[in-house]
Parts: structure tokens; sequence; C-alpha cells
């Protein structure tokens, strides 16, 4: 039993100065214009998810045949210009949530593009 209760407490003691042991570690700067650059482009990601997910624009999908959950997953695969460029598009469309003709064909272009690529 002794022996026991040593070899248990030498693998407790070999544990806890093992794991105090330091990692190594790195580290880098990031710059301002990195950061922002970053959350912009969430930003924008975000902006055209929730614009998918406007009942208006699944209903125009769906008369169009493109399944919305495609869409949307496509949503990963734009860059950050096709990103800003839709995001700057869903600032400019009427508050009221009317979308133009226009506006839809330049939506759905953008994912068809995106489902013939991926």
């Amino acid at each position: 039993m002794k022996t026991l209760a040593m070899t248990f407490v030498a693998l407790l003691l070999l544990t806890c100065l093992t794991a105090s042991l330091p990692l190594p570690a790195e580290a880098a700067m990031v710059s301002t214009q990195e950061a922002v650059a970053a959350q912009m482009l969430q930003e924008d990601r975000d902006k055209v998810r929730d614009f998918l997910d406007r009942a208006t624009v699944q209903e125009k999908m769906k008369v169009m045949g493109i399944d919305a959950t495609l869409a949307k997953s496509r949503v990963d695969a734009l860059t950050a210009q096709e990103l800003a460029s839709l995001a700057q598009r869903i600032d400019t469309l009427p508050a009221g949530g009317a979308l133009s003709t226009m506006d839809i064909v330049i939506i759905l272009l953008i994912a068809i593009l995106i489902a013939i690529a991926v």
C-alpha cells in the first residue's frame, strides 16, 4: 500500500512539473488596417447573409429556382471585393424593402456565378 501511494505521489509530482514547463508561443503585430479590413469583411458578410434571410429575397430566389440555403452557403466563397460590392448595393436599396428587377438580377447573377464557380 505504501509503495502504491509513493508511486501515485511520484506520478502526480511528475505531471505537475511537466505541466508547468513554459510552452513556446508566437506573437505577431497586427496593423490597424488589417484589423479594420477583417472587421469590415465580417460585417459585409453578415449584411449579405441578413439580406438573403429576408422573406422577399427568399421568395424571389424560390421563383427563380435557386436554393436559398445553397446561396447562403456560397457567401463564404465570395472575395472581399465581391462582398463589399454586394454590401454597398444592399445599402443603396430602398428602405421599404422593395427590390427593383435590376437589384434582383444582380444579386441572383452573383449567386449563380458563385454556384457555377464552386
